[in-house]
């Protein structure tokens, strides 16, 4: 055991290998993914337990935080302690709910029951040239109350590359799909003929797998793996959801304007990566790499990614290992899997997938000028450092190659391996990084030190100014027609990097539109925000403007497609012109920290003309984010292929390179000294 997780967790419970394991109270063996279902009262935790911490044991988080990424120490994470992604405001949500987690369970208790479980038995499926195992394994859903048992199959002896048989990974997918997005709509149905297995979608789309060839070929990739409940085919937005009648709440879709355009049939060859098919056609046995599962058939459409410790599998995002409240109960079993050396067929099978997940899914690799990602790790230096089997290594090049080399802001290191010791990085923040850095320190400085105190609402003369550092969007669409009290300026504080944004909005509305307003013009300040939810900052930009256009295309498939979409921003049912302030004078301020989501909205308020753009050129960042494993056990995020754009003349621009301002600023502290500012924007008239 050479980490730091493991010393730890020996001062809390014995490793024992070969003990009878009893289930500790409350938790129950089977969980969603088992034959007999949840509890109820399980079902009413499920998303809170998500984010049980180690309370008992404070120092086993201390001790960890060189195995999860060294954050805890302070270290640099993939947005430099400053941007978060797309996905995150859902993750924070469940993560802020902790507190409310019923006292009974505990998570050291359950650790300790767990490791003492015996292993499954290791099965011969299979004697000839290859050699097959089979052992069931304890599988996860983002909870340890969501508990099934999945076969795995090893082959030649290696117990630490698992592949899946495809009716299994029928079901696995399934199981996320129905019981994590709740998309009851979602199906398969698998056809094995000689070499060739095809699983077809409900709505007929298909993955051919060729055994012999070693190719997984999709006729329409995005069609495959979206949503049933989708509304489009790159579908960003989430917060869909109706009220008995079927009436939309708070965000609606609208059906004129709104365009698809699907893309063109993929192929991905395993084989030019190396990465072995195995089937036994005598036993109908079909086996496809686990890891190869997750990165393409889960992580892209429900944010999942798939995690083997050699005890177990996990199925969820790095906000699942560790969240805002510390390391979960989950990352917690997940930080026990064996240290040391991993063999070389691990060594090798991971840097394959590597090689393979970022040629196909980095969404930046033609922005970047990359062709092959196996000669750039070649050029620069580190394939050897990807191929070894010391994870301290692998993870540090990793490290290096995200945020030196790469040196996107949605792209980083989440989470080390189980097996990491201390990351051997040695590059540090690129150039990026360190400029993002420098302007996000000027411009919050300046903010700091302005003698008008900047708040979430305030209206200085016959302007309204709206702030907010991030998209958060921490309620259900429902709860928000659930209130109890309408919002009040009390309940924002830009202290708080959680603000609701769509209840700040909401309350903004209520002060814009009240009897005998002032407010002429209403300024978004964005100068510091570093991006968040995309559903909110669509419900932003609905506000503003009464229809928000999102467009995506996907450097993958060449699909392209675009939202239309409203807001109910005062809650009335009514998706209408009492929705918005696009009567006023409109104005966004916007900086080189307005990244992300920060950078999406101007996008879309500079395309609709009707909005002055004021500041300086936004921070860019136009993909979606898309969490990764590798095989060897470590989480890290890059630029999905789902890249946000904007449509003039019928075509698609990506906003990468940010959004130039329609006026300049050029000293950060005129950002924020309100009257000057005002008196600025009124003399544009």
């Amino acid at each position: 055991m050479n980490q730091p997780f493991h010393e730890s967790l020996r001062v809390l419970t014995a490793l024992k290998e070969e003990t009878k394991y009893d289930v500790p109270q409350g938790v129950s063996k089977s969980g969603i993914c088992g034959k007999g279902g949840c509890r109820e009262e399980e079902r009413s935790t499920m998303k809170k337990r998500m984010s049980s911490v180690l309370a008992a044991a404070l120092s086993l988080s201390v001790c960890a935080a060189a195995w999860a990424g060294g954050q805890e120490s302070g270290e640099d994470s993939s947005a430099a302690g400053l941007y978060t992604d797309e996905a995150q405001a859902e993750t924070q949500r469940e993560a802020d709910t902790e507190a409310e987690t019923e006292t009974e369970f505990d998570p050291v208790a359950w650790c300790d029951a767990f490791l003492d479980r015996p292993k499954g038995e290791l099965v011969t499926v299979s004697e000839g040239d290859v050699s097959i195992s089979k052992r069931t394994y304890p599988c996860f859903l983002y909870l340890v109350e969501n508990e099934s048992e999945l076969p795995l199959y090893f082959i030649d002896n290696g117990m630490e590359v698992p592949y899946i048989e495809v009716n299994d990974l029928c079901d696995v997918l399934t199981m996320v799909y129905h019981q994590l997005l709740n998309d009851t709509g979602y199906g398969l149905q698998l056809d094995a003929d000689g070499p060739v297995v095809g699983i077809s979608r409900e709505s007929g789309y298909t993955m051919l797998i060729d055994y012999d060839e070693g190719t997984v070929f999709f006729d329409d990739y995005d069609a495959f793996i979206h949503r049933s409940t989708d509304t489009c085919l790159l579908e960003s937005v989430s917060t869909f959801a109706v009220d008995e009648g079927g009436n939309e709440l708070l965000l609606k879709r609208n059906e004129k304007g709104s365009y698809d355009r699907y893309g063109k049939a993929v192929e991905i060859c395993l084989a030019d990566y190396d990465i072995p098919l195995y089937r036994v056609q005598e036993k109908g046995l079909y086996l496809f790499p686990l890891q190869t599962m997750g990165d393409f058939l889960l992580s892209q459409s429900c944010s999942i990614d798939v995690a083997f410790n050699e005890r177990a599998v996990v199925l969820g995002s790095s906000k699942a290992i560790r969240n805002s409240m510390g390391l979960s109960t989950l990352g917690m079993m997940y930080g026990s899997g064996p240290g040391g050396p991993m063999s070389e067929e691990l060594a090798g099978f991971s840097y394959n997938e590597l090689c393979l997940v970022m040629d196909k899914l980095y969404g930046l690799k033609d922005l970047h000028g990359i062709t092959d990602f196996d000669d750039l790790f070649t050029e620069i230096g580190y394939k050897e450092k990807l191929q070894s089997t010391d994870s301290d290594v692998k993870d540090g090049a990793l490290s290096d190659i995200l945020t030196f080399y790469l040196d996107d802001i949605h792209s980083g290191m989440d989470i080390n391996s189980f097996r990491t010791y201390e990351p051997a990085s040695q590059e540090g923040n690129g150039l990026s990084r360190m400029q993002i850095i420098a302007d996000y320190s000027r411009f919050k400085k300046a903010r700091d030190d302005s003698k008008h105190k900047v708040i979430p609402y305030e209206e200085v003369g016959n302007t309204a100014y709206v702030t907010f550092d991030s998209f958060n969007l921490p309620r259900t669409a429902e709860a928000y027609y659930q209130m109890e009290s309408e919002p009040e300026a009390d309940d924002f504080d830009l202290e708080n990097p959680n603000i609701d944004t769509v209840a700040l909005i909401m309350y903004a509305h209520r002060q814009i539109t009240r009897k005998d307003s002032p407010v002429e013009n209403v300024v978004l300040d964005l100068s510091l925000n570093d991006g968040g939810a995309i559903d909110a900052a669509v419900a932003v930009a609905a506000w503003f403007l009464g229809e928000a256009k999102v467009s995506m295309q996907s450097t993958l498939t060449g699909a392209r497609s675009t939202g239309v979409y409203q807001a109910d921003i005062n809650l009335d049912g009514e998706y209408d012109e009492k929705d918005t302030v696009s009567d006023k004078n409109l104005y966004c301020l916007i900086s080189p920290n307005s990244f992300s989501c920060g950078n999406l909205v101007p996008a879309i308020l500079k395309n609709a003309h009707s909005v002055t753009l004021i500041g300086q050129t936004s921070g860019g960042g136009s993909c979606e984010v898309n969490g990764l494993t590798t095989a060897y056990g470590s989480f890290f995020s890059i630029s999905s292929p789902n890249n946000l754009s904007y449509v003039k003349n019928g075509s698609y621009y990506e906003i990468d390179g940010g959004v130039e301002p329609d006026y300049r600023i050029a000293k950060p502290a005129s950002f924020y000294d309100r009257e000057a500012l005002n008196d600025y924007i009124n003399g544009l008239f």
